[in-house]
């Protein structure tokens, strides 16, 4: 289906001392993109619910992040291309998939591949609430396959114990 492209504009504060993207700033750059992104895919229903608009109750957080970093992204004039897609729709949860990649009409480079998972509460109660119906055909336009993480596989603590 289709994945959403961001263009990104890197501020001089995202920079470490090492002269590229400092790793927290990822961070929020992914939150930027997450917003500008699916706020207009699903924003209208959650404002309808009045979730938005609860002060302080906040209709969705982040539970998990899981980054790659690819490359050092150093910083560039031109906007950063960060590709936004939803790889799995779960009972009051969604992976979102990014890929940071190099300034259009640049040669590609991808810096960082991550998936975050978003859970959607219940303003009231601040409990993990069911996606509706709704939310989900809204997400749907954005459905894809989940981002390629290149895992390693992780050693078990019997392999840990015979390497010492």
């Amino acid at each position: 289906m289709a994945r959403l492209t961001i263009p990104v504009s890197l501020r001089w504060s995202d920079l470490d001392p090492n002269g590229h993207v400092n790793n927290v700033a990822y961070l929020t750059i992914l939150e930027d993109v997450r917003i500008r992104g699916l706020h207009p895919i699903i924003g209208t229903l959650a404002d309808e619910r009045g979730a938005l608009r609860s002060a302080g109750r906040p209709p969705v957080v982040v539970a998990r992040h899981e980054i790659e970093y690819l490359r050092q992204m150093p910083w560039s004039p031109r906007p950063v291309q960060v590709d936004l897609w939803v790889s799995r729709l779960g009972t009051s949860s969604i992976d979102v998939c990014h890929q940071l990649r190099s300034p259009a009409g640049e040669d590609e480079v991808v810096y960082a591949r991550v998936v975050s998972t978003l859970v959607y509460l219940d303003p009231a109660t601040q409990r993990p609430r069911r996606l509706t119906a709704a939310e989900r055909d809204a997400f749907a336009a954005v459905l894809d396959e989940p981002v390629a993480m290149r895992h390693a596989e992780q050693p078990t603590l019997e392999d840990a114990l015979l390497e010492t």
